[in-house]
């Protein structure tokens, strides 16, 4: 009798315990709905993180320096949760660069307090080794540049990696080596919003501030309507229409690359395109 009641004894230890175990591997196993030994349904991936995808493809985070001496990294110290103006340039250019650049000036005094605010201007030398940040400084005070604008010089190597991630090269090779053909864009990206589209540096200024401003706006808040339009009427002239001239895009080579936004950081503006009225999204 004894031995029977320690018997029941060991058993009512033992159905607790068989229980719980069968209630983890109910919980652990069970819940999904498949039976065991089933392959498990792949989980249908969400949309890319449009944010990263361009960063880590198109927003290096070299070295450079600024025009005041101080060492900074692209992507950490310069872009990241900015809107950020780019453009390519070096102090002895005598091309499109000193047009641009007086454009540039222009915009940034229309910009007025939002400049360093709201947006930062960054103007990055083509020829590093000889604009060093004495040259660069020198350049920025010669043409009045404020707080919020940078010049920046850094290694050769990182400079090019730079003009390439962000497509401001030309298609035709022998052009591209001529840095006094360099694509005359300005870059404009909103990092945090993943927005991002390029204006010829030799659009009106006022072109380049509403370009600028549709960067930092959401598009609904975009201006629109007569008002825009009419605050610098575009001109034609027989010059115009000189520099302006049909382009046959079906030379363009196809792209590698997947799309971002409709297009990839490619190479934005031949000499031709760059001359264009209106901004291009990337």
């Amino acid at each position: 009798m004894n031995g029977e009641a320690a018997g029941e004894r060991r058993r009512q230890r033992v159905a607790p315990a068989l229980v719980a175990s069968l209630l983890v591997a109910f919980i652990s196993g069970g819940c999904s709905g498949h039976p065991a030994g089933e392959p498990q349904p792949r989980r249908t991936a969400g949309p890319p993180d449009r944010v990263a995808l361009i960063r880590d493809q198109h927003l290096p985070n070299v070295e450079l320096t600024t025009h005041e001496g101080r060492k900074v990294r692209f992507y950490d110290d310069l872009v990241k949760g900015k809107v950020v103006a780019i453009n390519f340039m070096f102090a002895t250019c005598r091309k499109a660069c000193p047009a641009a650049t007086r454009n540039l000036v222009e915009v940034q005094n229309s910009l007025g307090e939002r400049l360093g605010r709201d947006i930062t201007m960054l103007s990055i030398s083509l020829d590093p080794e000889r604009d060093t940040p004495e040259v660069l400084k020198g350049y920025a005070q010669a043409h009045g540049a404020r707080p919020g604008w940078y010049f920046l010089t850094g290694k050769p190597d990182d400079v090019e990696l730079l003009r390439r991630k962000l497509g401001a090269y030309e298609l035709d090779p022998v052009v591209d080596a001529d840095k006094t053909q360099h694509a005359g864009i300005v870059i404009l990206g909103n990092e945090p919003r993943a927005r991002w589209k390029a204006i010829s540096a030799l659009s009106k200024p006022v072109r380049i501030r509403q370009a600028i401003d549709r960067t930092i706006l959401p598009v609904t808040q975009w201006p629109t309507g007569e008002a825009v339009v009419n605050e610098a009427p575009y001109e034609e002239s027989e010059e115009s229409k000189r520099l302006v001239e049909p382009a046959d895009l079906s030379d363009l080579p196809p792209r590698d690359e997947p799309t971002l936004a409709g297009t990839t950081f490619g190479a934005r503006c031949s000499r031709v395109p760059c001359t264009g009225r209106s901004d291009k999204r990337f």
